[in-house]
């Protein structure tokens, strides 16, 4: 892999259950890294709901190998959020996560 590839700042995170002052429990993201990536869009694909559509954006983020990455994991770019939905670790000199987006109404 070639490291003028990996162009894009991303952040890695998970969630976690944390215990709040008064012992009740909370989830919330623990960022675990940034690194550098590959970042491509890979579709936009619409699902029908009641009255409107719902746009799901998928990207793959290409990044060196990492072993703790797991699915429902978040990648932060571009000041959004991305849920991980695989990844693909068949190469031995890369880790691909391919992530789904949030979930937007593309019509009011």
């Amino acid at each position: 892999m070639k490291a003028g590839e990996l162009n894009k700042r991303i952040s890695l995170s998970h969630y976690v259950t944390e215990r709040d002052d008064l012992g009740s429990e909370k989830v919330v993201s623990k960022k675990v890294a940034e690194v550098w990536a590959k970042a491509e869009s890979m579709s936009n694909r619409k699902i029908r709901t009641a009255d409107q559509d719902q746009v799901i954006e998928t990207y793959h983020f290409t990044i060196r190998t990492r072993s703790d990455v797991d699915m429902g994991w978040l990648v932060g770019y571009q000041g959004r959020l991305f849920t991980v939905r695989a990844v693909d670790r068949n190469q031995a000199d890369r880790t691909i996560i391919t992530t789904e987006a949030n979930i937007q109404h593309d019509r009011s």
